[in-house]
């Protein structure tokens, strides 16, 4: 998606000797993408909804597995809600567009916008050299209010600045990426026989446009993961079978971040410009 999904007995605090609270631990996710084969049958809708009873891993797994078989990008509308240096902020609405190969991510901020109106990410184009004089890509982005009339700049993707903009940088972004980071954090749990998970059955999401949706639960974590993340509520769309929204939360229930994706158009026709950064200014 930088970093993704501790609470400690109150008698196991330690304290500095400056006499504040010590950071608490958080683990963070090695996280290995689960990249499909082509030779595991698809199951039907029916079949799919037992392992997001009974197998969550593999449900995930097939989830997974349609997606790199069938989508090649998307537009969307993405509504984010993020606790970024322990402030929950407001909540931003972004017209999405995305290209799978090269990873290509067009934002356009529609609501919420903090420090950028637009900010494009093209694998591959808009290259610098980073500190060690090697080539990156950068991501191009388009200032808000007046300073955006001086036209785009360019941002190193996991500079400081960039970073205070969401928990995970443009480069990290997608609907499949999202996923990714659920499996690899359930398997890693579900190995040490530490991952409980709910299956809540279906339900309409508003916040998805009313789509029909699986919910699973992550409960019970052994310890917080990244960010603190104590429980990790997934919405998978009935139809499309793509996580479609994500609430999570840390210790004493506070909200870590909400993610939702509707208006969802699979496999668009993008043209030569869509990707450029004069398409920022248009």
């Amino acid at each position: 998606m930088r970093r993704l999904l501790l609470l400690l007995p109150l008698c196991a605090l330690i304290f500095s000797p400056s006499g504040e609270k010590e950071p608490e631990k958080q683990r963070t996710l090695d996280l290995k993408p689960f990249v499909d084969d082509g030779k595991v049958a698809l199951p039907d809708g029916e079949g799919l909804e037992k392992l997001a009873q009974k197998d969550p891993i593999a449900f995930l797994e097939n989830c997974l597995r349609r997606y790199q078989r069938e989508v090649k990008g998307y537009t969307c509308t993405f509504q984010k809600q993020e606790r970024l240096d322990n402030k929950l902020q407001p909540s931003e609405t972004i017209a999405v567009t995305f290209r799978q190969d090269p990873n290509s991510v067009l934002f356009r901020w529609k609501q919420g916008a903090r420090l950028a109106d637009a900010a494009l990410y093209v694998e591959g184009e808009n290259q610098q050299k980073d500190k060690n004089g090697n080539p990156k890509s950068y991501l191009v982005a388009l200032p808000p209010g007046i300073l955006g009339r001086l036209g785009p700049v360019t941002r190193d993707p996991d500079s400081e600045d960039s970073k205070k903009s969401g928990r995970y940088s443009l480069p990290q972004f997608g609907i499949e990426k999202g996923t990714q980071r659920t499996l690899a954090s359930w398997k890693e749990a579900h190995n040490k026989g530490e991952l409980h998970v709910e299956f809540l059955g279906e339900t309409k999401l508003k916040e998805a446009g009313d789509r029909m949706c699986y919910k699973l639960r992550r409960i019970k974590y052994a310890e917080p993961e990244e960010d603190g993340v104590t429980e990790l509520t997934i919405y998978i769309d009935k139809e499309t079978w793509l996580q479609v929204g994500s609430v999570i939360k840390g210790k004493d229930d506070q909200y870590i971040a909400q993610y939702y994706f509707r208006d969802i158009k699979l496999n668009p026709e993008f043209t030569d410009e869509t990707f450029k950064k004069e398409s920022l200014t248009k």
